[in-house]
């Protein structure tokens, strides 16, 4: 019969938070235990899809639940105990852990304090689940399996990593995988980062060092040290609980993970506190004094990759002879310790190569995924340097876009319950909603940047016909003035320059009604007919007409809200099309295809009639309808535009509910938006109507 590894799939499911737990709570105190349960229900690491809860009362319970494969048992150490012989016949794969005092017993797998904070609870469930599984890999596999099986699981192990795309998971699972293989009780990996001179010349000079004489190594890190450090990025340990902090240090021989992240070399140590005599590296005794921990036996393995260039450093911690099974604190640990073997060195070897490739590829993707992303916002920037009075808008979008769809995600029992976005949909939506507006890279840049409903220069022409008229009405009644003397009608006089006078008066009151509504204010009805009055009613000076408004300003003029005539409005409405247009030029990846069209359907209509296609709203993507909104809230919100004042946030919500019910805006997302607050967990800038002035309240 072939061994069960045989059976595993090719590609492995290869992530300890895939696990699901069935968490079994005992006290025989019943607040005690909600409270701890209302803690694990309410934690972000909780999957309440796949992991369940019991409550046990007392120690006879035991037939309410069984110590099977992802089961934790959480123990209040102030209750009577468990029957030895029930804990001792758990499966290999179980978790106990104590709750309360303090338990050192060897084995207890994890500690919960007595009111535990929700940061504790979730490295409670993190350890738990990833001790469950490997205890399960483990068992399943066979915790003493030949090399014939451990080479399989290896090659297994090699496919697998090459489905991890984030740096930080794929250490986890390098780390995991290698502690599994090698029987490590603790591990930690860290990666090699350059700083000032040339990288590319420094990780050749490593690759060249591992061929040269020890001698010549050691002389030519003296000329590589400076060129990188080592940042600390994963740790794991399965008998005490460390904080992990990030850090980075210069790579130097006086530390075994930089002795052999410079010479290359495969380090294998039976025992740290008795190094080999003349080693140039040194063992930090920091972690084992502050934890209490006990490291012996110790295998350090440069990750490289296919050119040979060491990109990083895992370090394996205490072998153990029994996988299984925790140890003992301190020096009652070392004789459940064993050398690491030369079996051992060989599978690490072969590990830090497969692992060294696919960091290097996660980081190049890295590298080509920010090179991508600063080039899009580079394009979106010099889009907004055309119109520096909305400079910010697409990145606000974005934000509000990005926390909708976040909360689409968490939707549990509402509108989208039966919905989610998935990681790459997710991104396809944050590049959507940055090159929204990239089509206004088309637009004419006066239409652009229109702030008034009039352009600067019609509004001189404006002015300078209404002195031209001045002049007029002066001189005509100095012309009449003139023949009425001439003729000795002097008593006409006084009459006519009060019609002057009542003429000049008119006039500078319609300019000066012009000069208020080229601002953009809402036109009323009532303004709406004087511009009428205005425009078909030119001053008649002796056998000439003068008007006072072009045909095209007095459109423009009659424009209602905003600053765009008709003609302008569509052609700012193009930017849509024309941000589809563009977009799709680009080569698109496949999980990045759908990017122009959500950019480009930002403006449809839940009724239809929206731009460009028309269509009902509920025919666009969600991501779409989530964009419409929030750049509907953000033109409203905004206080940098030149031709509005920021609308009061009360008053921009009842406009985003009128847009809903009128059927330009999704009812669902607008909903959504309004009961999450995102307006405050974003902490956007908005004005509450309490603090408003007069024209921001005025606004419409």
């Amino acid at each position: 019969m072939r061994p069960p590894t045989t059976r595993l799939n090719r590609r492995l499911p290869i992530t300890s938070q895939r696990q699901s737990l069935t968490v079994v709570i005992y006290s025989s105190d019943a607040s005690r235990r909600a409270a701890l349960l209302a803690a694990i229900d309410h934690n972000r690491k909780f999957d309440r899809d796949a992991d369940t809860v019991i409550e046990v009362a007392e120690p006879s319970q035991t037939g309410a639940f069984a110590l099977r494969n992802g089961t934790v048992l959480v123990m209040d150490t102030d209750s009577p105990p468990f029957d030895q012989r029930f804990l001792d016949e758990r499966a290999p794969s179980a978790v106990l852990a104590s709750w309360g005092t303090r338990s050192d017993e060897s084995w207890i797998d994890v500690h919960l304090t007595r009111t535990p904070e929700p940061a504790e609870v979730s490295r409670f469930l993190y350890r738990a689940r990833e001790l469950t599984w490997l205890r399960s890999r483990a068992f399943n596999e066979g915790a003493t399996a030949s090399s014939a099986e451990k080479l399989a699981r290896l090659n297994r192990i090699g496919t697998a990593l090459s489905d991890v795309r984030v740096l930080r998971d794929l250490l986890s699972v390098v780390l995991t995988e290698a502690r599994n293989i090698m029987d490590a009780d603790a591990g930690s990996i860290y990666i090699i980062e350059h700083g000032k001179g040339s990288a590319m010349s420094g990780r050749k000079v490593l690759g060249r060092a591992e061929r040269r004489t020890r001698a010549v190594a050691v002389k030519r890190a003296a000329l590589t040290q400076q060129l990188f450090s080592l940042r600390f990025a994963a740790a794991q340990n399965d008998t005490v609980q460390i904080p992990f902090e990030e850090i980075v240090f210069p790579a130097n021989l006086e530390s075994i993970a930089g002795y052999a992240a410079i010479t290359g070399e495969i380090v294998a140590i039976d025992d740290v506190y008795h190094l080999p005599e003349g080693a140039p590296y040194k063992f930090n005794k920091f972690i084992d004094e502050k934890y209490g921990y006990r490291t012996c036996s110790m295998l350090t393995v440069p990750l490289k990759n296919t050119m040979d260039d060491v990109v990083g450093v895992v370090q394996l911690i205490n072998k153990k002879r029994d996988p299984l099974k925790r140890l003992q604190l301190g020096e009652n640990a070392v004789g459940e310790i064993i050398p690491f073997s030369e079996e051992d060195i060989e599978l690490a070897a072969s590990l830090g190569s497969q692992a060294g490739v696919a960091i290097e590829n996660v980081r190049l993707m890295d590298a080509i995924t920010h090179l991508f992303e600063r080039f899009v916002i580079a394009c979106v920037q010099a889009v907004e340097q055309r119109d520096p009075a909305t400079a910010g808008h697409s990145g606000r979008v974005d934000r509000v876009t990005m926390a909708l769809a976040d909360e689409v995600n968490k939707d549990k029992t509402g509108a989208y319950k039966d919905f989610s976005f998935t990681d790459a949909e997710m991104v396809e939506l944050h590049y959507a909603s940055l090159l929204h507006d990239f089509g206004k890279i088309g637009v004419r840049e006066h239409v652009l940047q229109k702030a008034e409903k009039l352009f600067p220069a019609q509004a001189q022409a404006i002015e300078f016909r209404a002195e031209i008229i001045r002049r007029e009405i002066r001189l005509d009644a100095l012309e009449r003035e003139a023949r009425l003397i001439e003729q000795g009608r002097r008593s006409e006089v006084a009459a006519l320059r009060e019609q002057c006078d009542r003429d000049l008066a008119a006039l500078e009151d319609d300019f000066q009604f012009i000069r208020k509504h080229i601002k953009p204010i809402f036109v009323t009805d009532e303004a709406q007919a004087r511009l009428d009055a205005i425009h078909t009613a030119p001053r008649r000076i002796g056998q000439d007409s003068f008007p006072l408004l072009s045909d095209e300003e007095y459109r423009s003029l009659c424009t209602r809200r905003g600053t765009l005539n008709a003609e302008e409005r569509k052609e700012i409405e193009n930017h849509v099309a024309d941000s589809w247009k563009f977009l799709k030029q680009i080569p698109w990846t496949e999980d990045l295809a759908r990017v122009p069209e959500i950019a480009g359907q930002h403006h449809e209509k839940m009724k239809g009639g929206g731009y460009p296609n028309g269509i009902p709203a509920g025919q666009t993507p969600l991501g779409s309808r989530l964009m419409a909104v929030a750049d509907v809230f953000d033109s409203l919100t905004a206080s940098d535009r030149p031709y509005k004042p920021a609308i009061p946030l009360e008053r921009a919500l009842q406009i985003l509910d009128s847009m809903a019910a009128e059927g330009d805006l999704d009812p669902d997302v607008v909903n959504l938006f309004k009961d999450t607050k995102i307006w405050e967990k974003l902490k956007l800038k908005v004005v509450r109507l309490a603090d408003a002035n007069e024209a921001q309240k005025a606004a419409r």
